[in-house]
Protein backbone atom coordinates (compact mmCIF):
# COMPACT_ATOMS: atom_id res chain seq x y z
CA UNK A 1 0.00 0.00 0.00
CA UNK A 2 1.27 3.80 -1.18
CA UNK A 3 1.42 5.94 1.62
CA UNK A 4 0.26 9.28 0.70
CA UNK A 5 2.41 11.89 1.48
CA UNK A 6 3.75 15.12 0.67
CA UNK A 7 7.02 16.06 2.18
CA UNK A 8 9.45 18.91 2.78
CA UNK A 9 11.81 18.04 -0.49
CA UNK A 10 8.89 17.92 -2.48
CA UNK A 11 7.63 21.82 -2.19
CA UNK A 12 9.34 23.93 -4.38
CA UNK A 13 11.04 26.60 -2.83
CA UNK A 14 13.41 29.46 -3.32
CA UNK A 15 12.83 32.40 -5.09
CA UNK A 16 15.10 32.03 -7.77
CA UNK A 17 13.75 28.25 -8.97
CA UNK A 18 10.18 29.64 -8.52
CA UNK A 19 11.10 32.72 -10.76
CA UNK A 20 12.75 30.28 -13.23
CA UNK A 21 9.25 28.54 -13.71
CA UNK A 22 7.25 31.36 -14.01
CA UNK A 23 9.08 32.82 -16.43
CA UNK A 24 10.08 29.81 -18.76
CA UNK A 25 7.63 27.39 -17.42
CA UNK A 26 5.12 25.68 -19.82
CA UNK A 27 1.26 27.02 -18.56
CA UNK A 28 -2.09 25.02 -18.95
CA UNK A 29 -5.49 26.85 -17.98
CA UNK A 30 -7.88 24.44 -16.15
CA UNK A 31 -9.95 26.89 -14.56
CA UNK A 32 -10.39 28.03 -11.32
CA UNK A 33 -6.75 26.67 -11.83
CA UNK A 34 -3.01 27.57 -13.96
CA UNK A 35 -0.34 25.08 -14.01
CA UNK A 36 3.22 26.36 -14.90
CA UNK A 37 5.16 23.34 -14.96
CA UNK A 38 9.11 22.89 -16.59
CA UNK A 39 11.26 19.60 -17.05
CA UNK A 40 14.15 21.14 -14.90
CA UNK A 41 17.02 19.83 -12.48
CA UNK A 42 16.00 19.67 -8.98
CA UNK A 43 18.08 19.48 -6.08
CA UNK A 44 16.73 16.81 -4.53
CA UNK A 45 15.58 12.72 -5.03
CA UNK A 46 11.65 13.44 -6.07
CA UNK A 47 10.38 13.14 -9.55
CA UNK A 48 9.16 16.19 -8.94
CA UNK A 49 8.39 19.86 -6.55
CA UNK A 50 5.27 21.79 -6.21
CA UNK A 51 4.24 25.00 -5.03
CA UNK A 52 0.81 26.44 -4.33
CA UNK A 53 -0.14 29.97 -5.27
CA UNK A 54 -3.59 32.05 -4.64
CA UNK A 55 -2.95 36.14 -5.01
CA UNK A 56 -4.86 37.92 -2.72
CA UNK A 57 -6.68 39.84 -6.02
CA UNK A 58 -9.10 36.66 -6.09
CA UNK A 59 -9.59 35.69 -2.80
CA UNK A 60 -9.60 38.45 -0.31
CA UNK A 61 -10.05 37.04 3.09
CA UNK A 62 -6.53 35.02 4.53
CA UNK A 63 -8.90 32.19 5.71
CA UNK A 64 -10.46 31.28 2.74
CA UNK A 65 -6.75 31.97 0.79
CA UNK A 66 -5.32 29.51 3.72
CA UNK A 67 -8.42 26.96 3.36
CA UNK A 68 -8.09 26.73 -0.69
CA UNK A 69 -4.14 25.93 0.15
CA UNK A 70 -4.96 23.08 2.06
CA UNK A 71 -7.52 21.77 -0.04
CA UNK A 72 -4.98 22.29 -2.73
CA UNK A 73 -2.18 20.10 -1.25
CA UNK A 74 -4.79 17.47 -0.19
CA UNK A 75 -5.37 17.15 -3.32
CA UNK A 76 -1.88 16.73 -4.96
CA UNK A 77 -0.86 14.50 -2.33
CA UNK A 78 -3.49 12.06 -2.84
CA UNK A 79 -3.36 12.16 -6.43
CA UNK A 80 0.90 12.16 -7.48
CA UNK A 81 1.41 8.68 -7.29
CA UNK A 82 0.55 7.72 -10.96
CA UNK A 83 2.69 11.47 -11.86
CA UNK A 84 5.25 10.57 -10.11
CA UNK A 85 5.57 6.95 -11.69
CA UNK A 86 5.58 9.21 -15.39
CA UNK A 87 8.28 10.80 -14.30
CA UNK A 88 10.27 8.62 -12.79
CA UNK A 89 9.75 6.22 -15.75
CA UNK A 90 11.26 9.17 -18.03
CA UNK A 91 14.12 9.60 -16.01
CA UNK A 92 13.10 13.30 -15.60
CA UNK A 93 11.84 15.55 -12.76
CA UNK A 94 9.48 18.86 -13.17
CA UNK A 95 8.57 22.10 -11.30
CA UNK A 96 5.04 22.53 -10.89
CA UNK A 97 3.62 25.88 -9.48
CA UNK A 98 -0.37 25.32 -9.17
CA UNK A 99 -2.40 29.40 -9.54
CA UNK A 100 -5.70 29.46 -7.99
CA UNK A 101 -7.62 31.92 -10.62
CA UNK A 102 -11.18 31.84 -9.07
CA UNK A 103 -13.52 34.06 -7.38
CA UNK A 104 -14.89 32.01 -4.52
CA UNK A 105 -13.37 29.22 -2.97
CA UNK A 106 -14.59 25.17 -4.14
CA UNK A 107 -14.77 22.29 -2.40
CA UNK A 108 -12.13 19.40 -1.96
CA UNK A 109 -13.84 17.23 -4.60
CA UNK A 110 -13.83 19.85 -7.39
CA UNK A 111 -10.32 20.81 -6.35
CA UNK A 112 -9.36 17.34 -6.78
CA UNK A 113 -10.75 16.93 -10.43
CA UNK A 114 -9.30 19.84 -11.57
CA UNK A 115 -5.79 19.28 -10.67
CA UNK A 116 -5.86 15.58 -12.19
CA UNK A 117 -7.12 16.88 -15.49
CA UNK A 118 -4.92 20.16 -15.47
CA UNK A 119 -1.56 17.55 -14.30
CA UNK A 120 -2.90 15.25 -17.09
CA UNK A 121 -2.84 17.69 -19.56
CA UNK A 122 -0.09 19.08 -18.77
CA UNK A 123 1.62 15.89 -18.83
CA UNK A 124 0.19 14.90 -22.35
CA UNK A 125 1.31 18.27 -23.89
CA UNK A 126 4.78 18.80 -21.78
CA UNK A 127 5.62 15.96 -20.17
Amino acid sequence: MVRHTFRKHERLTGRLRIQEVVSQGRSVHQPPFKLVGKVMELPTDAAAQVAFAIPKRYLRLAVDRNRQRRLMREAYRLNKQAYHDKLKAANKQCAWLFVYQGKTPITLAETQLKITKALDRWMKEHG
